[in-house]
């Protein structure tokens, strides 16, 4: 099973969302084309800074790169290559380096493809989740992913469902730390669930219609939810 990297940061201070993200999509993302380890790429470009889960943590990224790879050996390869510093610098021009920075890896399982128009990809949603303290990791994944999330998603419209799952155990997030946690009030996240709609008002429109559902599949039960965090974004696929 191929492992995706989620990969979170901020804009450099002084930098318009607007700029960072033409500067992302245009200057950055061809340098990561280069490499062959990359088997799939798509930018989370931010479009709503405003919480939508009122007991959740502030949404601080501008973006989430997502990169596919055939194995952990395929990342470390391409991590190895003398050409990677230019990645790493050319970060510097537009992303804030300074703040906490966070690379999860994951396997991702499809929960429902229900019309996604992969030509118009509409809004998508990533819920990063830190699960209760009290539970340990199997008892968590029991309670977070659950039979009834396709069912709950197709009652929220959502076109196409994801989750993703640690890649190995113990270990999702790989670097740093969630944004504003210092020292030992540092939590990583144990999970992602990703949602799209074809469009904000279709999104914004399932969660007045359907709040009970919309409640449920964020498995408040199971999470620790000031260390969670939503990101609402727009998709810009660079390998498809």
């Amino acid at each position: 099973m191929s492992v995706k990297i989620h990969d979170l940061f901020a804009r450099k201070a002084g930098t318009s969302l607007a700029e960072f993200s033409t500067y992302w999509t245009g200057t950055h993302a061809p340098i990561a084309q280069r490499f062959k380890q990359i088997q799939h790429y798509v930018q989370c470009h931010r479009i709503q800074e405003r919480p939508l889960v009122e007991s959740f943590a502030p949404t601080w990224p501008d973006g989430c790169a997502e990169t596919w790879y055939v194995d952990a050996d395929a990342l470390a390869e391409m991590v190895a290559s003398p050409r990677f510093s230019e990645l790493m610098t050319d970060e510097t021009q537009f992303m804030n380096l300074d703040r906490p920075r966070s690379l999860l890896a994951s396997h991702a399982r499809l929960v429902d493809n229900n019309g996604f128009d992969a030509s118009a990809r509409g809004v998508k949603l990533l819920v990063f989740v830190a699960r209760r303290s009290d539970l340990d990791e199997t008892a968590f994944m029991a309670a977070w992913a659950r039979d009834d999330d396709a069912t709950l998603g197709q009652t929220l419209g959502a076109s196409q469902h994801i989750v993703c799952t640690p890649a190995a155990a113990g270990i999702l997030i790989q670097t740093d730390k969630a944004a504003d946690d210092t020292g030992a009030n540092a939590r990583p996240y144990d999970a992602v669930r990703e949602l799209w709609w074809p469009s904000l008002a279709h999104f914004e429109q399932a969660r007045t219609q359907h709040p009970g559902a919309w409640t449920a599949l964020l498995r408040l039960d199971a999470i620790d939810a000031a260390h969670s965090m939503t990101l609402l974004s727009q998709e810009r696929v660079i390998i498809a």
